[in-house]
């Protein structure tokens, strides 16, 4: 039988723009097999011309985290409109990670945030 843990914020909305990269709070599997992510983007500029660059970075520590340098898995959002859009994700095989966020370009600033589900059985 499948089983999911309780639904948890991956944090509040947070501005992003194209020179820093941001990261919502991190998720670790450490019971769990998979993790079911709804990453809500929120076009903040009034156009859509760019995307939004998504990457899992994964670390091997609980506590004191050593972030992997280069992401586990990196893809560009590009959304359909003005309007805030959940994009669903699928996290599994790594102990934790975390999503971190770029503006493509400086035409467009998103603000991002979330939800997620750990599968524990």
């Amino acid at each position: 039988m499948v089983t999911w843990g309780a639904k948890t914020t991956l944090g509040d909305q947070t501005l992003i723009d194209h020179v820093t990269e941001e990261y919502l709070n991190a998720v670790t599997l450490a019971t769990g097999l998979v993790a079911d992510l709804q990453v809500e983007i929120d076009n903040e500029s009034g156009s859509v011309t760019n995307g939004v660059q998504i990457s899992i970075y994964t670390t091997l520590d609980d506590s004191t985290e050593t972030w992997s340098d280069r992401p586990f898995r990196r893809w560009v959002h590009f959304p359909d409109g003005i309007a805030m859009e959940i994009v669903p994700v699928i996290v599994a095989g790594v102990y934790k990670f975390r999503l971190g966020f770029l503006a493509v370009a400086a035409t467009d600033d998103y603000t991002v945030g979330g939800d997620y589900r750990v599968r524990t059985a």
